[in-house]
């Protein structure tokens, strides 16, 4: 046991260096490549600490998005995390908190990996520490970690696959049975994305597993099937809530429509991803930064190959084998495309692509499945060769066996070995917030409007405002998956309102806008139907051209501590 401590703080260890930009200073530092979804995460736990200690709906929120609201369920919201976090959020603030979380679900992946590598498949601790390893800090993982909290938890689904496929010979089946439920009903409140496609691997790995076994097939299945439908019964019940708040509840959408984006070129399977040391200085050949979901390097995908090869009679590695090999097939899309290029090849996910639940898939990240194939791979090989040259008597050509498989690996992983990701400064909030002195102006629950407007694609920075004060007030529109149109197709940007119309003109020309009397009207019944109580500036350049178009319609602008602000009280709640 000391020995598994040991091991889990060298996973924590590694997990600190891959943040360790952000955690010189969390509160004054964020992840550079995250486009927003920093700010969004932290966003996400503070809300849910704050339904959660005020005793609301935690699957809903209109703290964003105001007089409207936010699904939380049809959003990343990660409920899952943030429960355990609550102390930490509430001590610390939410920008630890994330760090902590994205730390964690790194190193808790990887050592859930060792441990069911290590305990149940009984390979050799040093080969299930480089299987582990590589599951967890493959560039393909790494990458999300600019951005998707989510997605980098992972750490239920080691023991996810653990209890689903002990069921297969286990002397506890009703006890087994309701552990995976309860872990399955928790997972889906941390990332469903990975619970879908855990599910889909298991599936498959069953299918292929079993295939050879055909005469005693009955015999295996009945067992998993029974087991698999107590765990479901464990688990819906648990689920059935979110799962309506997700699916019919308010502000909830139908599909991710042109959202589910990410495929994965054929080129970026042979490359090196930019979070990793063999591409020092290179070019971003993915969609972003937190999407290069291939990247394993032409050395590694020999070496599997190889390694399916010599272990083809193994029935654990031919079956994760042909999983990963799925799992990049499908990572190219229903077209396969080439350096940003579409090929007209199809892919075998144009069988899926239309299938309800699956047309929402971003596909490209079924190289996750690759990853943990790879990691079994590895592990089993070198349980293998450490047994074989125990004696130090195994020879090829005259050198050690070890020393042989040793420079295989180190071809094939250096050039893998993730980098720190990169962080900036984030800018301070303001001392109007963080001194209590907006509490003169903006009663509790009404809503601030910022400027600059909340945009997905823009300055998202006004959420830290919210959240310094312990998420006092509302915000109008906002960075969030919502339903939009008739066909209630998910959007991450809503389209936006008169009131950030206005702002977001004058932001990108530079010059004030003359409102017309409509405009004028329309803008005053936003306010309004926000509940606003100020519209709050701070560090803006066009700040006169803003005071130009809004003094007019609002009233004098005036400095307030650091920010600018008009005070609309008097207009919206007439």
């Amino acid at each position: 046991m000391r020995t598994d401590l040991l091991i889990l703080a060298g996973f924590v260890a590694v997990g600190g260096y891959l943040f360790s930009q952000v955690w010189l200073s969390p509160g004054d530092r964020i992840l550079a490549h995250s486009y927003n979804d920093h700010y969004q995460f932290e966003w996400f736990l503070a809300v849910d600490t704050y339904n959660i200690t005020h005793l609301h709906n935690p699957f809903f929120t209109d703290l964003q998005n105001a007089s409207v609201g936010v699904n939380l369920m049809g959003n990343a919201s990660v409920l899952g995390l943030a429960l355990p976090l609550l102390p930490i959020t509430l001590l610390f603030g939410p920008s630890v908190s994330f760090l902590l979380a994205v730390t964690l679900g790194f190193a808790l992946t990887a050592f859930g990996w060792y441990w069911v590598l290590h305990r149940h498949l009984c390979a050799h601790r040093i080969a299930a520490v480089l299987g582990g390893g590589f599951a967890a800090f493959a560039p393909t993982i790494v990458s999300h970690g600019n951005a998707h909290l989510n997605l980098v938890s992972m750490f239920l689904v080691p023991w996810i696959v653990r209890f689903a496929l002990r069921l297969f010979r286990t002397t506890r089946p009703v006890r087994d049975s309701v552990i995976l439920g309860l872990l399955i009903a928790y997972q889906a409140l941390i990332g469903e994305e990975i619970l879908l496609m855990t599910a889909m691997a298991l599936g498959m790995f069953v299918i292929v597993y079993a295939f050879p076994l055909l005469p005693d097939l009955r015999t295996m299945v009945r067992p998993f099937l029974t087991g698999i439908a107590v765990a479901v019964g464990v688990s819906l019940p648990l689920l059935a809530y979110p799962l309506w708040m997700q699916f019919a509840g308010p502000r909830h959408y139908d599909s991710l429509g042109g959202l589910a984006y990410v495929t994965n070129d054929l080129n970026t399977l042979f490359e090196y991803s930019t979070t990793s040391v063999g591409n020092l200085g290179g070019t971003l050949t993915s969609t972003n930064y937190a999407e290069e979901n291939g990247y394993f390097g032409w050395a590694l995908l020999i070496l599997g190959a190889g390694l399916a090869l010599w272990l083809w009679r193994d029935r654990l590695v031919r079956t994760v084998a042909v999983l990963g090999a799925i799992g990049l097939a499908f990572s190219l899309g229903p077209d396969v495309g080439w350096y940003f290029e579409r090929t007209g090849v199809p892919g075998p996910w144009k069988l899926f692509v239309e299938l309800p639940i699956l047309d929402s898939m971003n596909v490209g990240r079924f190289t996750f499945l690759t990853v943990v194939a790879l990691g079994v791979m590895l592990a089993v090989a070198t349980d293998r060769i450490i047994k074989a040259s125990a004696d130090g008597g195994v020879k090829r050509a005259g050198v050690p066996l070890r020393l042989v498989w040793a420079a295989a690996l180190a071809a094939a992983l250096v050039p893998l070995v993730p980098l720190p990701l990169p962080a900036t400064g984030r800018p301070p909030v303001p001392h109007f917030f963080t001194s209590g002195a907006y509490k003169q102006y903006i009663a509790e629950n009404h809503t601030v409007v910022p400027v600059p407007a909340l945009k997905a694609t823009g300055d998202m920075t006004a959420l830290t405002w919210q959240m310094a004060t312990g998420m006092d007030f509302r915000m109008p529109e906002g960075y969030f998956m919502g339903p939009l149109g008739p066909d209630n197709i998910a959007t991450n940007e809503p389209p936006p309102g008169p009131v950030t119309s206005v702002l977001l003109d004058v932001a990108k020309t530079g010059k004030a806008v003359q409102l017309t009397s409509a405009q004028q009207a329309d803008m005053l019944a936003e306010l309004r139907k926000w509940q606003a109580d100020a519209v709050v500036v701070y560090r803006v350049e066009a700040l006169p051209q803003l005071r130009e178009t809004l003094d007019p319609l609002l009233g004098s602008g005036r400095q307030v501590d650091d920010v600018w602000l008009w005070d609309v009280r008097a207009l919206t709640r007439e």
